[in-house]
């Protein structure tokens, strides 16, 4: 059976994400701080699920995969070294995709967590 070309577009283009955000992972993980708790790995393995959400026009809501990986961040975001190093990890991978910065700020309210994350992008400084 053929797929329609939006579906199959739109399944190359996920792939190709996951795919970034494996070859990534060796890279994050030469960046992780010894002080800090959570990994570049712990990082991209929660974030990975909000990639179709934060596409531009993807999705109006994050999956609930999404929201989890959001509160399991929340929740690993203990110290300002973590949230630092979250920041940091989620600005590499972001820097390889498509995505709209806005997009990022808006996860915590939509899956009713508690956190607050700037509109990440190159400019950002994650240590504020």
């Amino acid at each position: 059976m053929k797929m329609p070309k939006a579906a199959s577009t739109h399944h190359g283009v996920a792939m190709l994400l996951l795919v970034t955000i494996f070859i990534l992972l060796s890279s994050c993980e030469a960046q992780d701080s010894e002080t800090s708790i959570i990994s570049c790995n712990e990082v991209i393995s929660e974030a990975a699920p909000c990639a179709s959400f934060l596409e531009e026009d993807r999705t109006e809501k994050p999956s609930q995969s999404c929201c989890d990986g959001v509160k399991k961040l929340s929740d690993d975001a203990g110290t300002q070294e973590d949230r630092t190093a979250i920041c940091e990890c989620l600005k590499q991978v972001l820097a390889k995709i498509k995505y709209d910065p806005k997009r990022v700020a808006m996860l915590p309210k939509l899956c009713q967590v508690s956190l607050t994350i700037p509109p990440i992008d190159q400019k950002t400084d994650c240590s504020k």
